[in-house]
């Protein structure tokens, strides 16, 4: 008899961890992939400090790679193990203006980020349409609903990741497939700390006021953000329903952001962007009146 398990991409730290952890703890059988195994002592660490240790299975796989992925596919097949539960959770933040960033940065973000999550998902859909049923969960982010400045190359991935999940879910739905996305805001992970490691910022004095904002507020939600097991909750919660949504945004602030975005005019709320960033509203009115003086 085949055994049903959860997958994790990402399991390394974050909310990859922590979700290999509880999965684990609510009885589930867990395969724990990450890009260096080298990286899995922490997990395997608390896996045992909880007694899940022989529940959670640690694999290799970068998503970006095929050869690994196709692998990993035919041990599991070949071990029996069935992807009842996949969460594409792998994935980093690319920081830096747009100018600053270069193509290449660009690039692997999406094969992270976005192809990477289509690669592995299109791995395990086929078994999962054929059984009749599958949970496939996205960790997106507040970023795939609102373009964020100084994070053009990670906010493209999100909303990227976002609109073949919308598309992929209305596929699957016939098959008993749910596909979902969950949007959570700023948490403590080491997304942010990688992320700054990753962003590339520009020289430019045009630009130094959006650099600074943007390593402040990582610096911030590195440190004092919200804790990220309720994200984990959640995510344990949505396996659970019957019939699960599309989208989850999580985090007061993330609900308040997406409604505002919703019922606002966007000149209000770019005025708000840009008095968040260094207080030049008389400036940016200014130019507003000059454009559209020029017009006439």
């Amino acid at each position: 008899m085949k055994k049903d398990c959860v997958l994790i991409t990402g399991a390394s730290s974050g909310f990859g961890l922590l979700l290999a952890i509880t999965f684990a703890e609510k009885g589930w059988n867990v395969v724990a992939t990450m890009r260096d195994t080298a990286k899995a002592t922490l997990l395997v660490e608390e896996a045992r400090k909880r007694n899940v240790a022989e529940q959670i299975i640690v694999k290799k796989l970068d998503v970006t790679n095929a050869t690994e992925l196709k692998m990993l596919k035919e041990q599991l097949h070949s071990d029996g193990i069935n992807v009842q539960i996949l969460i594409n959770n792998a994935g980093y933040c690319q920081g830096g203006p747009t100018e600053g960033v270069a193509m290449e940065k660009w690039k692997h973000q999406f094969d992270t980020n976005v192809l990477g999550a289509i690669a592995v998902t299109k791995a395990f859909l086929p078994d999962m349409r054929k059984r009749r049923q599958g949970r496939i969960i996205m960790l997106s982010s507040i970023s795939g609903r609102f373009g964020f400045p100084a994070l053009g190359p990670y906010s493209a991935s999100k909303f990227a990741l976002e609109g073949f999940s919308e598309s992929l879910r209305f596929e699957m739905l016939p098959f008993g497939v749910y596909v979902s996305l969950v949007e959570p805001g700023p948490y403590r992970t080491s997304i942010w700390e990688k992320g700054l490691e990753e962003a590339q910022f520009s020289d430019d004095e045009d630009y130094k006021v959006i650099t600074q904002t943007l390593v402040a507020q990582a610096t911030h939600s590195a440190t004092s953000s919200n804790d990220p097991i309720s994200v984990v909750k959640k995510i344990v919660a949505i396996s659970k329903v019957k019939r699960p949504k599309l989208r989850y945004p999580i985090g007061k602030s993330t609900k308040l952001m997406i409604i505002l975005k919703a019922l606002l005019p966007m000149r209000m709320i770019e005025y708000v962007v840009l008095r968040k960033l260094n207080g030049k509203t008389q400036e940016y009115g200014s130019n507003e009146r000059a454009g559209h003086n020029s017009k006439k």
